[in-house]
């Protein structure tokens, strides 16, 4: 699964603040950030960088490249195999620096363990990628009423009743991008579903665009994954869709610490079992 370090960031500033008698107490202590994820028969992917701390001093936002860690030891096992990952810049990721591997593929129902060593640092973690993916009936593409030019999508699928499942769409305009984003609001917890459902997907949001809609447009190539995930990662999605829906400025959007299952820093170490579907929107 490509993800987007970036997008979790400004959530990641916000958790650095707290209110105090309406006062900003102010946190300058910077942590790893690590995103990674290991998908059924992918590589795993894995991207660190530094929180961006909140201080009362005007800081720029537009290159994150200065945050970038890339000379980070990053260790992936499977109870196996151990592979140390290697760094390298691919642009189609933003930022475009991934730590990754051609020796190592993610397998349904095995567990996969992570560990970061960075100058004085070490940082761990470990998830799961479930037993099997998520069976798909079909896409549907409807138009928005009162636009002639955007689209929602909406997905069918089913849930087996005899496994508590967690979900989360992601999804990823063009063909240039290797990395998808949260569908906004793309979680499910089984437990709030019948076998059979129908649930709208919409367009993942990097804080840095500035005409976000969560509608599709006429002539684009959208991909569309459905996951199952385990419920450590399905707490830090779900937390991070609800923190996006609070606000359209993700900058304002909660002081709540998002959940970690990173050791020794922030972020998400994710197992996916995802199956993915590409749609032309006309």
């Amino acid at each position: 699964m490509k993800q987007l370090l970036s997008y979790i960031l400004p959530l990641l500033v916000c958790c650095l603040m707290s209110c105090d008698d309406g006062d900003i107490t102010v946190n300058t202590t910077q942590s790893l950030v690590v995103e990674g994820w290991i998908e059924n028969g992918e590589f795993p992917v894995v991207i660190i960088t530094k929180t961006l701390p909140v201080t009362t001093d005007y800081q720029n936002m537009n290159d994150l490249s200065d945050y970038l860690v890339r000379w980070a030891k990053v260790t992936v096992s499977d109870g196996e195999q151990s592979v140390v990952l290697t760094g390298l810049y691919d642009e189609s990721y933003y930022p475009p620096y991934i730590y990754t591997t051609s020796y190592l593929r993610g397998e349904l129902g095995k567990t996969y363990t992570l560990k970061v060593e960075y100058e004085d640092q070490t940082l761990t973690s470990e998830t799961t990628i479930p037993t099997s993916i998520p069976i798909v009936d079909h896409y549907q593409i409807v138009p928005c009423e009162g636009s002639n030019n955007l689209y929602k999508i909406l997905a069918s699928f089913y849930d087996n009743p005899n496994e508590k499942n967690y979900y989360a769409f992601f999804t990823k305009a063009g063909l240039e991008s290797n990395h998808y984003l949260a569908s906004y609001l793309g979680t499910v917890d089984d437990e709030m579903i019948a076998s059979k459902v129908e649930y709208p997907v919409y367009r993942g949001n990097r804080f840095d665009d500035d005409e976000y809609t969560p509608y599709f447009q006429t002539g684009e190539m959208v991909s569309v994954k459905l996951t199952q995930v385990d419920q450590s990662s399905f707490s830090f999605w779900d937390q991070y869709t609800k923190d996006q829906s609070l606000t359209s400025n993700m900058f304002l959007s909660t002081t709540t610490p998002l959940p970690s299952n990173i050791q020794g820093g922030v972020g998400y170490w994710t197992g996916f079992a995802s199956v993915a579907s590409f749609l032309e929107i006309r």
